[in-house]
């Protein structure tokens, strides 16, 4: 072999082992001069993350083993000096199977500087760091948890980090670290996150995330199937919102997760779907799907295409081979009712890979230099992912164009400057979709028209062309337009009406008066011909004396009486 061959030779050994060095990193920190730091952390505001503290898998650093012929290799070097810190690898169950100190300065465990992490092990790799070793009791799922002390608030960075896990042959397996809830710095608001990280669905789809230079500070990466919620309401679960609303859910790996543990899934689809739409207003969904899934219904009636809120989506999950029945109750996602007779349009769609990406507090995305992120599908294979995201809650109106869209963006997509501080910014794509061919549907319910009549004692009220004094219900069926029953209910409910009785009429004698008494139950209100509203009036000249009374139930009555006032002088009497 001639110096040209060996040298080429050399150099494409080289270039090929770059690709097969290290697991931790080596794929969140890609080039020297694009270091980041993974943060662990006992509580706080972003939550737990990396530590004995932490009580839950989502928030633990997690690496597979497939047989205890394998070797695992890890180090690390916290940025701070001094000291030693402590970590513990456990089964899922919590049982610790070894613990020991971290080193913070040169010894077993201890990565010195960038390029011997991303290398890795010395025991693997010529040039590596001496690593401390674990060798696994059995197959399955450790957990690596730092000890970083005591205190709810206590988090520390950690400069380099790496496990390895090796064969029996001392080959190392590629995709066997993930966590649930990734928590890096990238040390400064103005440096750039490069890092590509692979989350893995619920139905087994990898997908790809090229973070392509975007601007997060300390920020953590969490994935789920439906974004800021879990209401079971995606379409409302999926909106960008203020506040830390993340809950994961995906495992997400530094490579691409090893396909003898975690398999590809096999892209899935709508076999058929029966629609049934019975007199009682309820739409019956039946669909039938050749593997577990995700169906999504887009239900068209406001007749613009695409979704609006006057419009109804429906998600749901499916299993195969049978009927999976959806129920719709005939009421738009803005709360109005479908009006009988209305044509509308139903587009069922079978989703695989949906991947929701929601990032909090990630205040600077410099929609000037970073255009979004890269999404790739990686396995199984199908086209490029269209990505989507409706960020309109975190704008004060009107809200710009950029900050929603639900047709799907393709290569670089979804990019928002500064408004992300203290908000929960959520991205979602789909691996590949399966649509069935839209179902056109002719709503119909049975109509029901409820009439109240309220009167008063002595009171009628015409019903159905027959007058009504007492109380009752009374219906009438029809037969509407399409086929359904159109029925009124007429309810009629009588009132008390209070008492009045002014009396007969009066002759008074010359000087004399009298008092009109309407007085009724408190409340009660009055208003007397004379203008006076009080329960009772004095009069004493000839008239005619009426008065409106008002009950506090607003029944009314009316009474009048007439006085006359006599002009004669009364005869005096004589004595003896």
């Amino acid at each position: 072999m001639n110096h040209l061959a060996k040298f080429f030779f050399t150099t494409i050994l080289s270039l090929l082992s770059l690709l097969i060095f290290a697991e931790g990193t080596k794929q969140f920190s890609p080039t020297a001069g694009h270091q980041y730091y993974l943060v662990v952390r006992n509580g706080g505001e972003r939550g737990c993350f990396g530590t004995i503290a932490c009580d839950e898998i989502s928030k633990k650093i997690c690496f597979e083993v497939k047989s205890t012929t394998e070797k695992v290799y890890f180090g690390t070097n916290p940025n701070f000096s001094g000291g030693t810190y402590n970590y513990q690898i456990k089964k899922l169950d919590g049982t610790i199977v070894q613990q020991g100190a971290l080193p913070t300065s040169n010894a077993p465990g201890f990565i010195a500087d960038y390029e011997v992490a991303v290398t890795g092990p010395s025991a693997v790799y010529t040039g590596g760091y001496s690593a401390l070793t674990f060798n696994p009791p059995a197959a399955g799922t450790y957990i690596f948890d730092f000890d970083i002390g005591s205190g709810n608030n206590t988090e520390k960075e950690i400069k380099y980090f790496d496990i390895t896990v090796a064969n029996q042959a001392n080959i190392e397996q590629k995709g066997r670290v993930w966590s649930m809830a990734w928590n890096f710095t990238t040390t400064s608001s103005t440096v750039s996150f490069t890092s590509k990280l692979y989350p893995y669905s619920a139905d087994s789809v990898v997908t790809e995330i090229s973070f392509n230079g975007m601007s997060p500070y300390a920020f953590s990466v969490s994935c789920n199937m439906n974004g800021c919620n879990n209401t079971g309401n995606f379409v409302l679960d999926r909106r960008s919102v203020p506040g830390n609303f993340t809950y994961p859910q995906y495992k997400v790996f530094l490579n691409n997760p090893d396909i003898d543990l975690f398999p590809s899934g096999t892209m899935g689809q709508i076999d058929s779907v029966t629609v049934n739409n019975p007199c009682d207003g309820q739409v019956t969904f039946n669909v039938y799907a050749n593997k577990p899934g995700l169906v999504d219904f887009l239900i068209e009636v406001n007749g613009i295409p695409g979704y609006q809120i006057e419009d109804k989506f429906l998600t749901t999950t499916v299993e195969p081979n049978i009927a999976n029945t959806i129920l719709w109750n005939g009421v738009t996602d803005n709360g109005d009712t479908v009006p009988n007779g209305k044509y509308i349009n139903i587009q069922g769609t079978f989703v695989n890979g949906r991947t929701n990406l929601p990032l909090y507090d990630v205040e600077y995305g410099d929609d000037v230099n970073w255009k979004g992120f890269d999404v790739a599908l990686i396995r199984p294979p199908g086209p490029r992912p269209k990505v989507f995201w409706v960020d309109t809650l975190i704008y004060n109106p009107p809200y710009p164009a950029s900050s929603i869209e639900l047709n799907g963006c393709e290569g670089t997509c979804h990019s928002w400057g500064y408004v992300g501080d203290t908000k929960t910014i959520n991205t979602w794509w789909y691996s590949l979709t399966a649509s069935l061919i839209p179902v056109d549907l002719r709503y119909r319910r049975s109509n029901f028209t409820a009439i109240n009549h309220i009167i008063c004692q002595g009171d009628s009220v015409q019903v159905f062309g027959i007058w009504r004094k007492a109380d009752g219900y009374f219906s009438q069926v029809h037969t509407n337009c399409m086929g359904c029953d159109s029925t009124t209910g007429v309810t009629v409910r009588v009132l008390p009406g209070p008492t009045l009785e002014l009396g007969p009429d009066q002759v008074l004698c010359n000087g004399a008066s009298t008092v009109l008494d309407a007085t009724g139950p408190v409340g009660t209100t009055y208003l007397w011909s004379t203008g006076e509203t009080t329960p009772t009036i004095t009069v004493n000249a000839t008239n005619s004396y009426s008065v409106r009374m008002t009950a506090p139930n607003g029944c009314v009555r009316n009474d009048s009486v007439h006085i006359t006032a006599s002009s004669i002088a009364p005869i005096p009497i004589r004595h003896n």
